[in-house]
This record gives structure tokens, C-alpha cells and sequence, in this order.
């Protein structure tokens, strides 16, 4: 009689087993859901900050021009969103002046992959507006390249001679900035070069994928002084390029900072120009990974007379530069 009456019992608790497992059931399938969400998210927030990141590296500007919208740098959150953008003077960034898209297209109407934004603004750093041109192809770049003009000129001498669409059709992120007191830019008297260099550099996010600094003239002396002194806690800063006037007016502690140096560097000499060669061969037995060029029948001013080979030089040693951070 005891057994028979369980009986009953385990009818009645059949129906209660079957909706406790119903609700186990439903509670994975909310969790999984759940948990699907939330990885989607995930990923959706990684991608849009993975692609700001890489857009920052342009500066975080905005451009309208659809043939290059496709590109890293140039999507949706980075230079899409700057062109016209920057109206306002609260200083957040940099303040547009103009822009203009470079076809390398041989088929009008068409563009290709080396097809590149040129474009001209400034930004305010430590209360100086500094003017400065920038070229990109809106692929992330191979390194970014910092040109710096010298006496008696702006920073329209790198577009005159052609160094801007030369290198950003080959994939580099070219700036081109134009010195304190010259052009557009500021004169601050109380900024030392080598710290504005410095502010520069960090203010555009030149640092990655690594930079390499050409300085000529009279911008040697502030690009040399940045080099010898912050080099050795920047090891992004790749390669230097020092045209036309190596100085010799530096202390003894310059040239012991200078054996710290791990840029590669190159000095760049007319062959007419003896004591820029004689500067330069000095200078190239402190800093180790170092050497000296001179253009045959050139004088002073040989990148402005003759671009083409000097552009060619200046390619060669980029590409020398990427590919030893490459392996």
C-alpha cells in the first residue's frame, strides 16, 4: 500500500521536473544570446577603435573626396570627417586651409592606389600657430617622413621640387613644416627648436609607424640638436637626413650624445661644397650608422636644381629604412 501510494506522488512531481528543465533550457538560450550580444559589441567597439587609431595617425581630420574614402586613414571616424570641419577656434586640432586630391591615374576618370591627398593646415602648439602641408595616400604608412625647408624658404619648396607626391605615392606620410617665422607660421623666440620638434612630432602622432626627419640648411642645427638629444628615448625615430649645411658650431657633450644616436643618418653634400663635406665626415665619426653622399658638380642649393636625382636619393634611403624595420 506504501509503494502505491508514491505512485501518484511521481506523477505529480513529473510535471514540475519537466518545467524545471524547460526553464534551464531557456536560461542557456539566454545566456548564449547574451553572450553573443556582448561579443558582438565587443567587436563592433574593437574595429571602430582599431580604425580610429589608425585614422589618429592622420591627425584625425576630414576629407569629402569619395575615390579615397575606402582607405584605412581615410574612413569613416578619421580624414572623412575633418575637410571643413575644423571652423571653430576652440584649438582642438588642426585648422584646414585646403586640400587637393592627386590623381596618378593615366585614365582620366579613374583612380589608382597610389592616388593621394595633398593638403595644407595648421595647428596651434604652446599658443605658436605652426603652418605646415601634408601628403598622404590614406594607406597606413610605411613611415612617416617630417621635411623641414631652409633659409629663404617655406614649406612649398618640398611641393615645388615634387618631394611630396613623389614619396606619398609610394606609400609615405609626408609633413612638411614650415619653421617659426617663416610663412604662416609664428615666431615665439621663448620656443626652443629642438622641444617645438619634439611637441611637433608628438602633436601629429608621427612616432608610428616610425619617422624620419630631413632637415635643410638652416633648419640642421634645431633638427641635429633634436636628434642628439631625444633620440636615445625615441627608437621610432628611424632616420635623418641632413642636407647641404652640417655645422661644426656644437659642444663636446653634443658629440658624445651623438654616439648614442641609433637613427640611420645620411649627409648630403654638393661636391663643390667642401666644408659641408668636411662637417659632414666629421660628424659621421660620431654618429654610428652614418655616412656621407655628395652630388657630383652640385653646389649648395643641389636639391633645388636638380630634384630628380635628389628626389631618387632621398627614395632609395626610405626604402633602405623600412625595410630594416621590416626584418
Amino acid at each position: 500500500m506504501k509503494g502505491e501510494s508514491s505512485l501518484p506522488l511521481l506523477d505529480q512531481l513529473a510535471p514540475t521536473a519537466g518545467i524545471l528543465k524547460m526553464k534551464r533550457i531557456r536560461l542557456w538560450i539566454a545566456v548564449i544570446i547574451a553572450t553573443t550580444i556582448i561579443g558582438a559589441l565587443f567587436l563592433v567597439t574593437s574595429t571602430k577603435i582599431h580604425n580610429q587609431s589608425r585614422a589618429y595617425m592622420l591627425g584625425q581630420y576630414k576629407v569629402k573626396d569619395t575615390k579615397l574614402k575606402d582607405r584605412p586613414m581615410f574612413s569613416d571616424g578619421g580624414f572623412n570627417d575633418f575637410v571643413g570641419l575644423n571652423d571653430s577656434d576652440d584649438g582642438a586640432g588642426p585648422r584646414l586651409i585646403s586640400s587637393e586630391h592627386i590623381s596618378k591615374s593615366k585614365h582620366d576618370g579613374e583612380h589608382s592606389d597610389d592616388d593621394f591627398l595633398m593638403f595644407e593646415a595648421t595647428v596651434d602648439i604652446l599658443d605658436n600657430v605652426m603652418h605646415y602641408r601634408e601628403a598622404s595616400n590614406g594607406w597606413v604608412p610605411k613611415l612617416n617622413v617630417v621635411l623641414f625647408h631652409g633659409e629663404g624658404y617655406t614649406s612649398s619648396i618640398w611641393k615645388d621640387i615634387g618631394t611630396l607626391e613623389d614619396l606619398a605615392g609610394l606609400g609615405y606620410r609626408v609633413v612638411a613644416l614650415e619653421l617659426p617665422g617663416h610663412g604662416l607660421s609664428s615666431l615665439d623666440p621663448k620656443l626652443q627648436a629642438a622641444e617645438f620638434i619634439k611637441l611637433f612630432i608628438q602633436h601629429l602622432d608621427l612616432y608610428q609607424p616610425g619617422v624620419v626627419l630631413v632637415s635643410a640648411d638652416q633648419s640642421n642645427r634645431a633638427v641635429t640638436e633634436y636628434v642628439i638629444r631625444y633620440s636615445q628615448n625615441s627608437p621610432l625615430l628611424r632616420g635623418y637626413i641632413n642636407i647641404d649645411s652640417a655645422s661644426d658650431q656644437y659642444t663636446e657633450l653634443d658629440k658624445v650624445l651623438a654616439q648614442t644616436v641609433r637613427a640611420q643618418t645620411l649627409y648630403l653634400c654638393g661636391a663643390t661644397d667642401l666644408e659641408c663635406i668636411a662637417c659632414s665626415h666629421d660628424w659621421s665619426r660620431y654618429i654610428p650608422a652614418s655616412r656621407v653622399h655628395s652630388f657630383t658638380n652640385a653646389n649648395k642649393e643641389f636639391y633645388y636644381e636638380d630634384p630628380v636625382v635628389f628626389n631618387t636619393v632621398l627614395k632609395r634611403f626610405l626604402e633602405y629604412v623600412a625595410k630594416l624595420g621590416v626584418s
